[in-house]
C-alpha cells in the first residue's frame, strides 16, 4: 500500500510542485472509512473495482505486527510482579516503573480477584486482569513464589494428590487374597446416626426446589408454595435452574437463592403422587 501511496505523492508532487505534500503524511482509505497500513499487500487489503483514497494524516500504525515484533524480540523480559504482563528492557527499568499487585490471585465461588484487592473481584477473566495494581515498583524477572492463593477446591485436590502418592510409596501387598484378608481383618468404623427432623402432629415437610418448609396439612392448598420444577445446575462457576432459562444465572450464591421460583402449587411430603402433576 506504502507504494501506492508514494506513487500518487509522486504524481502530485510534480503535477504540483508549489504545494508539495510529504510521502509520510498521507495514507489509503476506502469508500467506507478503512485505513490501510503502509505495509498491508495491496492485491489482499483492496477489493477489487472499490474506490480508494488518498487522505491527508499518517497511516495507522499496524500494532498486531508491532506486538508480533515485541513478542520475538530477545532483548524483552516478561515481568514476573502479579498482575503486570509487561515486557521491559532492564535499561529501562525504573522504581515507578511497575503498577502491580502485593498477593497473588484467588479464585473462588465462581469470582477472580486479587488476595490484596479483596473489594474489586471479577467473574469475567479479561475484567479480572484489568483490575488495577495497589503497589508500585521495579518490574523483576523473579517468579512470585510462597504466597500462591488458592481456592478450598484445589487444596483439597492437592491433599488427596498427596495422600494418594504416599499410600503408591508404601508397602505393596503380593495379592488379591492377602489385600480382601486385610480389608476384613480392619476395624470398621461405626456409621453416624442422622438426627431425625422433627415434625409436629398434623403437619409435613415440603420436598420441592427451594421450600423445604414445614406447613400444617389443613392449611395446604394450591397457592402454598412456591417453588421450581428442575434441579440446580452448577456449571463453570454459574449457578441456575435447569427449569429457568440459562440467562438468569448468578455467579455467587446469595444471587443464586434470590433468583424468583417458577412455579405455585401446593406443598408435597414426597409420600405418593406429587398434587401439583397433571
Amino acid at each position: 500500500v506504502s507504494q501506492v501511496t508514494d506513487y500518487f505523492v509522486e504524481y502530485y508532487n510534480g503535477k504540483f510542485p508549489d504545494n508539495p505534500i510529504e510521502k509520510t503524511k498521507v495514507h489509503a482509505e476506502n469508500a467506507g472509512g478503512r485505513k490501510f497500513h503502509a505495509d498491508d499487500i495491496a492485491e489482499v487489503a483492496f477489493t477489487h473495482k472499490e474506490h480508494i483514497y488518498i487522505k491527508d494524516g499518517a497511516p495507522p500504525r499496524n500494532e498486531e505486527k508491532r506486538q508480533k515484533e515485541k513478542d520475538n524480540d530477545p532483548s524483552l523480559q516478561d515481568c514476573q510482579n502479579f498482575g503486570c504482563q509487561f515486557r521491559y528492557r532492564e535499561e529501562d527499568n525504573h522504581p515507578k516503573a511497575c503498577y502491580h499487585h502485593r498477593k497473588g490471585p484467588v479464585f473462588w465461588n465462581g469470582y477472580k480477584y486479587w488476595a490484596c484487592c479483596e473489594h474489586r473481584k471479577a467473574a469475567d477473566w479479561n475484567d479480572f486482569m484489568k483490575i488495577p495494581g495497589c503497589v508500585v515498583g521495579p518490574h523483576t524477572t523473579k517468579k512470585q513464589a510462597g504466597i500462591e492463593m488458592l481456592s478450598p477446591t484445589i487444596i483439597a485436590a492437592r491433599a488427596a494428590e498427596k495422600e494418594a502418592a504416599e499410600r503408591a510409596a508404601g508397602p505393596q501387598l503380593s495379592d488379591i487374597k492377602e489385600y480382601n484378608k486385610k480389608v476384613e481383618s480392619a476395624p470398621k468404623p461405626k456409621p453416624k446416626p442422622k438426627p431425625k427432623e422433627y415434625i409436629p402432629e398434623g403437619c409435613g415437610k415440603c420436598v420441592h426446589m427451594e421450600c423445604k418448609k414445614i406447613y400444617k396439612l389443613e392449611e395446604n392448598g394450591p397457592t402454598a408454595c412456591k417453588y421450581h420444577k428442575g434441579t440446580a445446575v452448577f456449571h463453570d462457576g454459574a449457578k441456575y435452574w435447569s427449569c429457568c432459562t440459562e440467562n438468569r444465572k448468578s455467579y455467587d450464591w446469595d444471587s443464586f437463592m434470590k433468583i424468583p421460583k417458577c412455579a405455585t402449587g401446593y406443598h408435597w411430603d414426597g409420600t405418593g403422587k406429587d398434587p401439583n402433576e397433571p
